[in-house]
């Protein structure tokens, strides 16, 4: 059943798997697909992600089998027709809000106890370690769901209405945590490599925007104003420097020497 490559990831590659389905199979070692199909089953009925169909091997590796989906994902609409930016980013937002709604199931793994794993092993000087860890102590861990990589390029837009795929990295936790990794992205995240240069012109020139309006858009749809969301903002730009991603070093450290800074002058 398995058809043509339509993908690929560092974790995994997609393929067409019949008319109306892909699979998603993980590269060997890797284990997303066991967060990925929990959150999948849990989000059946909620119109917000594909439709999980069965868990597969092939090839000696594990695979998901998801519904087939229309649409483009919202980076290369922003792309081709920026001026789509305030609807697209209010589509963002509330697809976020519609995920931050939902209880998430337990066999999740704890949002906090990942965070702190990935700051364990982030490469930095141990004074802004301790100083991301000390801020990470202070926050809560809620039970709500966590996308873990939301972005616009894990979203596909058909007409109206959006679907979030890739959901490896799904946790449960405080909605903050995965509303402030959002936020990162969106301002700081460097664009994947191969992207042309004037996809990153475009990119440059129109990511603040898009950030505020989706951060406004995000703010407006609560029930109750984001909490401790500058101390999230810490904690994730930490996490964030355990992904190896030399081109954003710099502003990364600086991001953090500029937070314990602040701290200091509270204290």
């Amino acid at each position: 059943m398995i058809g043509p490559k339509l993908g690929a990831g560092r974790e995994a590659e997609v393929f067409a798997w019949g008319r109306d389905a892909v699979v998603k199979l993980y590269r060997p070692g890797f284990r997303g697909h066991e967060a990925e199909a929990a959150a999948l089953r849990h989000l059946e009925g909620h119109g917000v992600a594909p439709s999980l169909i069965q868990v597969v091997d092939h090839d000696r590796r594990r695979g998901l089998v998801l519904e087939r989906l229309d649409g483009s994902n919202m980076l290369t609409l922003l792309q081709r027709q920026p001026w789509r930016l305030p609807n697209l980013a209010r589509h963002l937002a509330r697809a976020h809000l519609r995920i931050h709604a939902i209880e998430a199931p337990e066999d999740l793994p704890d949002l906090r106890d990942v965070l702190a794993t990935r700051i364990h092993r982030a490469p930095m000087p141990s004074k802004l370690r301790e100083f991301a860890l000390r801020e990470l102590s202070t926050l809560p861990r809620g039970d709500r769901l966590a996308h873990g990589d939301f972005h616009p390029g894990n979203l596909l837009v058909a007409r109206d209405e959006v679907t979030v795929i890739d959901w490896v990295g799904a946790t449960r936790g405080a909605p903050e945590a995965d509303h402030a990794r959002t936020l990162l992205l969106l301002r700081w995240a460097d664009p994947l490599p191969g992207t042309p240069p004037l996809a990153r012109g475009l990119m440059a020139t129109g990511r603040s925007a898009f950030a505020r309006a989706y951060a406004g858009y995000y703010r407006n749809g609560k029930s109750r104003p984001a909490m401790q969301l500058s101390s999230w903002l810490t904690v994730v730009v930490a996490a964030r420097m355990s992904e190896g991603i030399e081109a954003e070093h710099r502003k990364l450290l600086s991001l953090l020497e500029a937070a314990r800074r602040r701290e200091g002058r509270g204290a």
